[in-house]
């Protein structure tokens, strides 16, 4: 890929303008490179990306810099996607990480709009400047699954949305055991685990508390759904991801799933959480985090991303980048030619 003002198009360039640091800065078998920014023009450097290469864990940690005289021209952003292309596209690195001190607004901007998702901030764990103040680290990674991810929803759009379900082995599909009397509940819930073939058995000794848990978080989103003007047709709703998210497939051992249209659902009647609506609640994170149709669009439009960058996004600045955002659907009507 050849950017507009720099030159990191292919292997061969990428290995031409490779630095490789003096000796004593290889150490305990980690490799460190430097990358050069160039202007297109002149090829005057502007600045540098260092990345130190651990293969054991297969994974790159970039330090960039960028001459002052250049900055707030996006030079640094377009530098930064043009690498992480590189290395996700032509190497086998897993993982590409950063840090930067927290009061670098410019930083944080760059690492989130080249994709990178944020995942933690320590606070005041390093000392800044010659007063030594302390600030806080904030650090992003970007995973190959992820990268990979994001690419494949480039092109999606609003018209285009599906809602999925996945369901565990020996179960019903579009079912809530939340429907059903306490008693048989937990009689399905021991069938449901004798034949689960899932990482996680939520039906086994777990499902107690499971169903404390689950029954109050669906009391609190058929709350906040109706505070939204949300017209519900039923008060334990069907529970899809946006999208697909093939994790959950290896998650529950099986290939099942169903796809509805989200365009063929009323606004009013179904809706959104930036992740999985039990977690969001027992984190604490229960006020505005419950969207009908209407606003979880209008959300995207003033976002300015494109739809495959705010649904990738989303759930990273809820503490789980990565993961999905969960739909519940309030109206059983939209499931009769699924059953």
């Amino acid at each position: 890929m050849r950017g507009k003002y720099m030159n990191l198009s292919g292997a061969e360039e990428i290995t031409s303008c490779r630095l490789i640091l003096r000796p004593d800065e290889k150490c305990s078998g980690l490799e460190t490179f430097i990358w050069t920014i160039l202007l297109k023009e002149g090829r005057k450097i502007i600045g540098h990306f260092k990345a130190q290469y651990e293969p054991e864990i297969n994974k790159i940690t970039l330090q960039f810099a960028l001459d002052e005289v250049w900055q707030n021209k996006k030079y640094m952003q377009e530098a930064l996607k043009t690498l992480t292309d590189y290395l996700f596209e032509k190497t086998d690195i897993n993982r590409v990480e950063a840090h930067c001190n927290g009061k670098n607004k410019k930083a944080v901007a760059v690492m989130l709009k080249c994709g990178y998702q944020l995942e933690g901030q320590l606070r005041q764990a390093q000392s800044f400047g010659n007063d030594g103040e302390k600030t806080d680290i904030i650090w992003f990674a970007l995973l190959k699954t992820d990268y990979l991810c994001k690419k494949a929803m480039a092109d999606l759009t609003v018209d285009g949305l599906v809602i999925t379900n996945y369901r565990e082995s020996g179960g019903l599909p579009l079912r809530n055991i939340m429907r059903l009397p306490e008693k048989e509940a937990f009689l399905l819930a021991e069938r449901l685990s004798a034949a689960t073939t899932s990482r996680n058995d939520r039906y086994g000794d777990y499902f107690e508390r499971y169903y404390q848990k689950r029954a109050a978080t669906e009391k609190w989103l058929y709350n906040r759904f109706l505070e939204g003007g949300g017209k519900p047709k039923t008060m334990h709703p069907i529970y899809f991801v946006l999208g697909e998210h093939s994790g959950f497939q290896s998650f529950f051992g099986n290939q099942d799933k169903i796809s509805i249209p989200l365009s063929h659902i009323d606004d009013m009647e179904v809706s959104f959480t930036p992740r999985d609506s039990m977690h969001l609640r027992s984190m604490g994170m229960t006020e505005g985090t419950v969207w009908n149709k209407k606003q979880f669009f209008r959300m995207i439009n003033d976002s300015e991303k494109s739809v495959g960058e705010f649904i990738f996004d989303l759930p990273g600045l809820f503490h789980n980048p990565g993961s999905y955002i969960e739909v519940q659907l309030w109206n059983d009507a939209y499931l009769a030619d699924y059953l």
